[in-house]
């Protein structure tokens, strides 16, 4: 596997370029191969996929992505591992560096429209913007295997009434069915991050129950239902349904689902949310 994934080689690379790494941008690189090997292997690639990768850091996911894929598009923000991706990647003839911020950058307009892949070790401080941009943009992206903070692996597939349910939760739901695929410890990188890591690879659902772009009007009903979480869902909908008819409205609704006027919104699963906001849309005032 990598020739790049061994902490003496990523040692001696960034030394060499005077490159200190900032756990501010999340830079933890990847150097071990069998956690490697795992990535590929739930990504499943082949010479006729297309891959995107964001936060290419120090190129070790990126060389195995780039051997196993057709093209791979890699997204990097900081300039000095730009550089040395360019030095150490560049002979690759499948690969497309992006030196830019993910989520500022037109992905619809720079990658082809055709069934595409993501394979990626997230920046742990923007993972969930991220996703949520890709998945949003990229209507051709089918398959993510990614890296994450397992904090926030916990809050993707929790269930509803823990305490790691909402928001993050809810989103990626309307998108994609979600499984956990490994625990990653802080050893497996360098430098070793002070949390642990998960894997978990995305499956893109097929068309949903709401019209295109309407997932907005949606995800705007989920952030004001937990906008004040300790409150009840009633309450926390006070603002965005604005009138006395509405919140009859809300209340009917929750009735007519078996649900007690008094309940929170993280009681609330996700096909829940999503029937109560098809019968209170109407009344929704954003």
């Amino acid at each position: 596997m990598g020739r790049l994934a061994k902490p003496s080689v990523m040692t001696s690379l960034l030394k060499d370029r005077g490159i200190s790494l900032s756990r501010r941008m999340g830079q933890h690189f990847l150097v071990d191969n069998n956690v490697l090997r795992r990535i590929i292997e739930e990504a499943s690639l082949g010479p006729s996929d297309t891959v995107l990768e964001i936060g290419a850091g120090a190129g070790t996911l990126t060389e195995e992505l780039c051997r196993k894929a057709g093209a791979v598009f890699a997204v990097e923000q900081d300039a000095r591992l730009y550089g040395l991706l360019e030095e150490e990647l560049g002979g690759f003839p499948n690969l497309r560096l992006l030196h830019a911020d993910a989520l500022r950058l037109d992905l619809a307009g720079l990658l082809p429209p055709g069934p595409l892949k993501m394979v990626s070790n997230l920046p742990y401080n923007a993972a969930t913007a991220i996703l949520l941009k890709v998945l949003r943009e990229l209507p051709g992206l089918r398959v993510l295997v990614v890296m994450v903070q397992k904090e926030l692996a916990d809050r993707y597939l929790a269930d509803p009434g823990t305490r790691d349910y909402g928001v993050p939760t809810l989103k990626l739901w309307f998108y994609c069915l979600i499984q956990r695929v490994t625990q990653v410890p802080p050893t497996v990188f360098f430098p070793p991050p002070s949390v642990e890591s998960t894997v978990v690879r995305m499956e893109r659902k097929g068309s949903g129950p709401l019209p295109p772009g309407e997932e907005d009007g949606f995800f705007r009903f989920i952030d004001a239902a937990f906008s004040q979480r300790r409150k009840t869902l009633v309450n926390s909908l006070r603002s965005a349904i604005g009138t006395e008819e509405g919140r009859r409205l809300l209340e009917s609704s929750l009735a007519e689902m078996g649900l007690p006027l008094d309940a929170r919104p993280e009681r609330l699963a996700p096909g829940e949310f999503l029937s109560l906001y098809l019968r209170v849309r109407g009344a929704l005032s954003f």
